[in-house]
């Protein structure tokens, strides 16, 4: 061990680090508790429920904008308890139920984080220096404007990322424990029903099969609770609000801010107003032409992630099931419609896996790749806290829909990031 590791004290600079990180946590966390977010919508649905109304027929008032509830009906009946607390208002609008509901939700999140970094922990196992403690300072940077969102805006994103994991973490099994979070965040959202592909395409049929038995289960339960006739009429609406080859979900032009590559074509090539975002006349193609070109990028990523299943399940890499699902996750914020700024935190696992090879095994990432990757993330908002910014300049971010122009850039050089690791990997002499 050299004089500088010996003079470098590894756990008093964890400890400051996970002090600053744990501070910096409480402005979102105490933030949302007074702030419009979707939790306020969610909480609409579940009260709409309660009185056997539809809640995805009228729109919710947020902020200005009239949003729906895309969220499934078991969701709505989980958050009824919360609308039978008072009704008295504790801060902006804020009544006593939907308030405990926020600082219940924002803790949840808080321990999926903290599982979220235990699994780090596990898969790179980091060695206790200085190397190690620039991999965590460098993880703190990358990690935090996703948790900061969604803790901000009352989102699921970490609940997904971590039952995603939790099902592909080593070993993959059928045990129902081990699946629910799986299982949950597919009824919830429908976004990890892309995972449950890749299962489907590993052969792991077990596994496939428990995933597949929990949703449908999920998605029948609030029969035993609900009158039958609501439920079937609020699960059809639910259905066809979140149906992909609807009109809404292929030209995207009700909400700004959209980040997927439906919003990007879009936005770039139909030469349509988007309410609240400037107008783009490079081109103009119709629905049609969105529709076909969408789907043709689905369909190029998933034979992409096949692509890697098929190199990355010959070699016997430690590490091999975790990369492949982190391939797939990364993909679902631009595979999908009506994906938003916060859903990118689905290419942390495998920016997390570039961050690694940056810092301990550079040879792996060409010049090339690596200043790609780069661009790509400080568009995504990885490297640059937007937040912070003049609100004119976060303004155009997002009404010209940056940070899915940087996805998309992350996504087109991680092709070559993936090739060099499999070359690298697949060395006899490694």
């Amino acid at each position: 061990m050299s004089k500088t590791e010996k003079a470098f004290d590894y756990q008093k600079n964890i400890k400051i680090l996970i002090g600053v990180f744990a501070a910096l946590l409480a402005w979102p966390f105490l933030r949302s508790l007074s702030t419009n977010n979707d939790l306020n919508i969610f909480f609409g649905a579940a009260e709409r429920l309660t009185q056997l109304q539809n809640p995805y027929t009228t729109p919710y008032n947020a902020q200005g904008w009239a949003l729906y509830y895309y969220y499934s009906p078991l969701f709505a009946s989980l958050l009824a308890p919360f609308t039978w607390l008072p009704k008295f208002i504790v801060s902006e609008e804020i009544p006593f139920g939907l308030f405990v509901l926020k600082f219940l939700w924002n803790a949840l999140n808080l321990f999926w984080v903290y599982e979220l970094i235990r699994f780090v922990d596990r898969t790179f196992q980091l060695p206790r220096n200085k190397m190690g403690f620039i991999f965590w300072l460098c993880f703190a940077m990358v990690t935090y404007r996703w948790v900061f969102l969604n803790l901000l805006y009352g989102q699921m994103t970490i609940l997904i990322v971590w039952g995603v994991i939790k099902a592909f973490e080593a070993p993959i099994t059928g045990k129902i424990r081990k699946n629910l979070g799986l299982a949950f965040g597919v009824t919830l959202k429908i976004l990890p029903i892309y995972m449950v592909g890749q299962l489907f395409l590993m052969r792991k049929w077990s596994t496939f099969l428990t995933v597949v038995l929990l949703s449908v289960i999920m998605v029948l339960l609030p029969y035993a609770y609900l009158p039958a006739g609501y439920h079937t009429e609020i699960l059809q609406s639910w259905l066809n609000n979140i149906n992909p080859f609807s009109k809404n979900h292929i030209v995207e032009l009700g909400e700004g801010g959209f980040i997927d590559m439906g919003a990007l074509i879009t936005k770039y090539l139909t030469g349509l107003n988007i309410e609240g975002e400037a107008r783009v006349d490079w081109f103009s193609m119709g629905t049609k032409g969105v529709f076909i070109f969408t789907q043709l990028f689905r369909l190029l990523v998933l034979s992409t992630c096949w692509f890697w299943l098929t190199k990355f399940r010959k070699l016997a890499f430690p590490q091999g099931d975790i990369l492949v699902m982190s391939i797939f996750l990364a993909c679902i914020p631009l595979a999908f419609p009506h994906q938003r700024d916060y859903s990118l935190f689905m290419t942390w696992p495998l920016l997390l896996f570039v961050l690694h090879d940056a810092v301990f095994s550079p040879k792996t990432l060409g010049k090339i790749t690596l200043v790609g990757l780069t661009i790509g993330a400080t568009l995504m908002g990885v490297v640059v806290f937007f937040e912070a910014l003049p609100f004119d300049l976060r303004r155009d971010i997002s009404g010209y829909r940056i940070q899915g122009l940087g996805g998309l850039i992350f996504l087109l050089f991680s092709q070559g990031y993936l090739w060099s690791k499999y070359k690298h990997l697949s060395d006899p002499i490694r």
